[in-house]
């Protein structure tokens, strides 16, 4: 160059021509990579509901706090020009402990929840201090609920024993023929409710906890007194089945089958007794678990405004879902940044999730909103 140009200073003819010369062609734009870790402190609030029971999630982020057992949150985005692929992938683990005081005694909930958002985008405008990208991709969800009931066998032994004392009159009246079986059941759903069900869950203390906990989960036991009531009518009816038939091989009448009744009842208590305590701890100690997942495309703008080469402010939205797997899927995070060095930021803003998702056993209607505070690095 300092050639040329010193030649054309001396009038060089020759050079004229090679000033018309057609510019060299320029690199490409490199692929240009950011990796970021978030700190997001969020509130959760909505509905969860499973089977038909809803449970109402108010969490406030000290509860989160106090509950979790691990988050963890990532974002990676690769551009080249205006087109980019970025990911994101956020796991929120909490836990929780309920002392019941019935014949269950305490419950351990645990709540895993996995989001993973991938994508492309497309910046459509580019200005010197501002910037618009249209994003299309996939939000992908795992809720993962699991309820503990941990039973008070001392309990469970003391219901059985007495709730057999008082069905056993009604036990021999219907093996007697004095009552019918539309009686008998009767009597026994309510000698069920009262000695059984009722103690179950003591002041309705896992009713009220299920209703609002303290971690975001769904009433997984919501059904837990049906359950126990039907198990108990069952087993009681195959006894009184089996009852009759030990009966009716007698071929005894009158005074004679009575006296047999009786015997047999009797003989038979502790067999119930035994056989009752078995069913209540099998019901009333054991690990109720749901796990669900689901797919929402969705669609999305991302604004970024410049304020100088440190300072900037940005926005991103989603809206999604659109009945592929939730009904309604939308985010939106708005943030102001600095740069700490040329390849370091941070961002301190606010970000809220939501969904409105429901299939035959789950109702999952909330919102995760919060703070962030995110510090990535671009190379």
């Amino acid at each position: 160059m300092f050639a040329l140009i010193g030649r054309a200073g001396a009038g060089s003819v020759e050079l004229a021509a090679k000033e018309t010369a057609p510019p060299s062609i320029t690199e490409s734009e490199p692929w240009q990579f950011t990796i970021a870790i978030p700190g997001w402190l969020p509130s959760i609030n909505g509905t969860i509901g499973v089977r038909g029971v809803d449970a109402n999630i108010d969490v406030p982020v000290t509860d989160v706090l106090q509950h979790f057992d691990i988050i963890l949150l990532s974002r990676a985005e690769a551009r080249k020009g205006p087109f980019a692929i970025y990911s994101e992938f956020d796991y929120i683990a909490l836990s929780d402990n309920t002392q019941i005081n019935g014949m269950i005694n305490n419950v351990h909930e645990r709540a895993n929840i996995i989001y993973v958002d991938g994508g492309l985008s497309w910046r459509f405008v580019n200005q010197p201090r501002w910037s618009v990208d249209f994003a299309a991709g996939t939000h992908y969800s795992n809720v993962y609920e699991q309820l503990e009931l941990h039973d008070d066998p001392a309990l469970i032994q003391q219901t059985s024993e007495q709730f057999v004392t008082n069905i056993s009159d009604d036990l021999r009246a219907r093996l007697n023929n004095d009552i019918s079986n539309s009686e008998f059941l009767a009597s026994l759903t309510s000698t069920i409710e009262e000695d059984i069900v009722s103690r179950i869950d003591h002041h309705k203390s896992l009713e009220h906890h299920q209703s609002k906990p303290r971690i975001p989960i769904g009433p997984l036991a919501g059904h837990i007194k049906q359950d126990v009531a039907r198990v108990v009518e069952n087993l009681i009816s195959a006894k009184e089945a089996e009852l009759r038939a030990e009966i009716d091989a007698l071929h005894l009448h009158g005074v004679a089958r009575r006296a047999a009744v009786h015997r047999a009842v009797s003989a038979a208590m502790e067999d119930i007794t035994r056989d009752l305590t078995a069913t209540l701890d099998s019901k009333l100690s054991q690990t109720i678990s749901k796990q669900d997942d689901w797919f929402d495309p969705y669609v999305g703008l991302y604004g970024r405004y410049n304020f100088n080469k440190t300072y900037y402010t940005a926005l991103r939205g989603q809206i999604g879902g659109f009945g592929v797997g939730a009904d309604l899927m939308w985010q939106v995070e708005a943030c102001l940044g600095i740069h700490l060095k040329h390849s370091i930021f941070t961002e301190i803003g606010y970000r809220a999730l939501g969904f409105s998702f429901e299939n035959n056993s789950l109702k999952y209607d909330q919102v995760t909103h919060g703070p962030q505070i995110t510090t990535g690095i671009t190379f």
